[in-house]
């Protein structure tokens, strides 16, 4: 069998043949093909404004902006999460705190969250891995009590809910990635999410050079180039379109998985709490054959991918101060990283296909 891609995109004649529109007239920087993509997310996913930029990092390094966080400040974030959540939070200025994840959801730790607030900390950024998320009440009572601003970095979430809101529309800001792996894509890009009208003129501003508007040479603050294009607009007007129909599908692998692998003794599932509603960004796996099972799925042209590797083993924080760490051990999150495989979950997974990745993973586990 050919080699089955564990995550590629949903691409095809309808986002081309837009983008050919669009780009015959000749106007391709950010404009009305970005403003409509706008309102549909706004409308979509019940936020009074977004924020269209260029990637979802420097989205959450606005948002952190926005509250005026930087040096001297503390922001929460979790161990388990792509760097670029931590990264954002270093280009501020401010210190990230990281946190315990949750073994079932991989989320925020709620016990060892409210073990780390200091005096310092400004804000949490609850990062909702693969579609899950922790209780976001619990999140928000303890928050509140301490004055501090949530992030929401839902890039991997677009479409999952908690309590019948969507996530990236709890806390006092949120958003998406539209990078070219997420559940649907600009190629490059993020959203950003918010029901705050000073802060969405303010996140405006930071994204557009310190102006409130394009065209004018007299600039209110210091601003940034994190422009979109009319283009990621074109492509994301066709992908929202989609996202129905790939939010579905993606249940379907995960159910097919679950169903094919539930007598296997060694391996388990993630598991969401009762008030969040998850979407299937990636099927994951959990074993403790993990590398075996890899390098024997790999033989059979089937491609994988870890679990994302723990914030405090990274090697670019080693003998650093860039970072802060609570525990002397988060043994959570490494069992995790050592255990966890995300198996093909692309859109265009055939059926054919899932049966010889369920059946290649039944004959390891026989031998």
């Amino acid at each position: 069998m050919k080699k089955i891609i564990q995550i590629q995109p949903w691409i095809d004649s309808q986002e081309a043949n837009y983008l050919k529109k669009i780009i015959n007239k000749t106007f391709l920087t950010e404009a009305g093909e970005t403003k409509k993509f706008e309102n549909r997310i706004t409308k979509r996913f019940k936020s009074k404004y977004s924020i269209a930029v260029s990637n979802w990092t420097n989205g959450i390094f606005m948002s952190l902006k926005a509250f005026n966080i930087g040096e001297g400040d503390e922001v929460i974030v979790p161990n388990l999460t792509f760097i670029a959540t931590v990264n954002a939070v270093i280009m501020t200025g401010a210190k990230p705190v990281i946190c315990e994840v949750d073994e079932k959801n991989l989320s925020i730790d709620l016990e060892h969250y409210k073990k780390i607030i200091s005096k310092k900390t400004k804000a949490v950024i609850p990062v909702h891995l693969y579609g899950h998320c922790c209780d976001l009440n619990k999140l928000k009572k303890i928050s509140r009590r301490y004055k501090i601003k949530i992030i929401e970095d839902a890039a991997q979430s677009i479409g999952a809910k908690f309590n019948d809101r969507y996530l990236g529309t709890i806390g006092e800001i949120g958003g998406f990635s539209f990078y070219g792996n997420k559940i649907i894509t600009t190629g490059e890009g993020g959203i950003i999410l918010t029901n705050s009208l000073q802060l969405k003129k303010k996140m405006y501003e930071l994204k557009n050079h310190g102006r409130s508007k394009k065209g004018v040479f007299k600039h209110n603050s210091v601003g940034y180039n994190f422009m979109f294009t009319e283009m990621q607009a074109a492509i994301g007007n066709i992908q929202l379109n989609k996202l129905n129909k790939i939010l579905l599908k993606k249940k379907k692998i995960y159910n097919n998985y679950k169903k094919g692998l539930s007598k296997v003794a060694d391996i388990s599932f993630m598991k969401n709490i009762s008030l969040n509603k998850p979407v299937y960004w990636f099927s994951n796996i959990f074993t403790k054959s993990k590398p075996r099972l890899q390098k024997f799925l790999q033989k059979r042209n089937i491609q994988t991918r870890d679990i994302f590797f723990p914030i405090v083993l990274q090697p670019c924080y080693k003998n650093t101060n860039l970072i802060i760490k609570k525990k002397k051990n988060y043994s959570i999150s490494n069992k995790i990283f050592n255990t966890g495989l995300s198996l093909p979950s692309s859109y265009n997974l055939t059926k054919k296909e899932q049966n010889f990745i369920v059946s290649s993973i039944k004959e390891f586990f026989k031998k």
